[in-house]
């Protein structure tokens, strides 16, 4: 069962919002001269040799078994090469505001896809109203009007949302094998199925020999597989054993108000009245969000 989540559940929370929401201006400029396979592959890679060396630090032995692979292959699946592509396809043309929207429904799917599979009990008004504050607070901080761009780029848009699902199906799916599979070993073992998955797709597809990247894409790529992959997963499959995948998609919500933040703080920025509305709300949401699960009858 889900316990209520503790400091430490925090500090991994705005720790991979921290990571996560640099991400995205890192895949801004890979995809310039790396297409979305070859840059999912690419981050993929990185972050599977990284954690397969963190592994053998920790002696930790990878199963040979073909269901725990068959795990590994689904999480690759739902939580890597699908959204890695659909939101690198996206990049190309859709605004970051606009995305920061689509890609927040995932809580709202988290949320539902919990309580249909049962990962998590009693939904909870409480609950339910922290994932609808901090999705108003995602929709306040970046502009409403942003949704009125909805008609435009309508494949780019529903990739987006289909990312967020499966990121969504990924939290809820997981949280299974993070009770059973030590941290590191999930980790790496989904890496190495990503890779594994995706690199003849990539070699069909993009002919990656035949590219030009430029040296700020190769080192854009080096750096999403080392941190937003590698090290944000090892993150992520913690906080889901910990606080379950209602809390842990809060991240979605987050990422774009540390955005804010790290611009006043470092660069100066003046905050707008609509940033702190937003900021409010999503911490609201964040708050209302980490309630336990209502006892189980008897």
């Amino acid at each position: 069962m889900t316990r209520p989540p503790t400091a430490r559940d925090y500090t991994l929370l705005l720790t991979l919002s921290v990571i996560w929401g640099s991400s995205f201006a890192l895949i801004k400029v890979a995809v310039a001269t790396v297409p979305p396979f070859t840059l999912a592959t690419g981050r993929v890679a990185v972050a599977a040799a990284v954690l397969l060396i963190l592994q053998r630090l920790l002696d930790q032995p990878m199963p040979g078994n073909v269901k725990r692979w068959s795990q590994f292959t689904v999480v690759g699946i739902l939580g890597n090469a699908a959204p890695f592509v659909l939101i690198g396809y996206a990049e190309i043309k859709v605004d970051s505001g606009l995305a920061a929207i689509l890609i927040g429904v995932m809580p709202v799917c988290t949320v539902v896809f919990a309580h249909l599979f049962r990962v998590e009990r009693g939904l909870g008004w409480r609950k339910a109203l922290g994932v609808g504050c901090g999705l108003t607070g995602l929709i306040v901080l970046v502009g409403p009007a942003m949704l009125k761009q909805l008609a435009n780029d309508v494949p780019a848009h529903l990739a987006l949302v289909a990312a967020a699902a499966s990121y969504a199906a990924t939290a809820v799916y997981a949280r299974h094998l993070t009770q059973t599979i030590p941290t590191v070993v999930l980790a790496s073992g989904t890496m190495v199925a990503s890779t594994v998955l995706m690199l003849p797709l990539a070699l069909i597809i993009d002919a990656p020999w035949a590219l030009a990247p430029t040296a700020g894409a190769v080192a854009a790529t080096c750096a999403l597989g080392l941190f937003a992959t590698a090290l944000a997963s090892f993150i992520y499959f913690k906080l889901l054993a910990s606080a379950g995948p209602t809390f842990a998609a809060m991240i979605n919500y987050l990422i774009p108000a540390f955005g804010v933040l790290l611009g006043v703080v470092w660069l100066g920025e003046r905050v707008q009245p609509n940033e702190l509305a937003a900021l409010g709300l999503i911490l609201a949401g964040v708050a209302l969000a980490r309630t336990p699960p209502a006892p189980q009858s008897s």
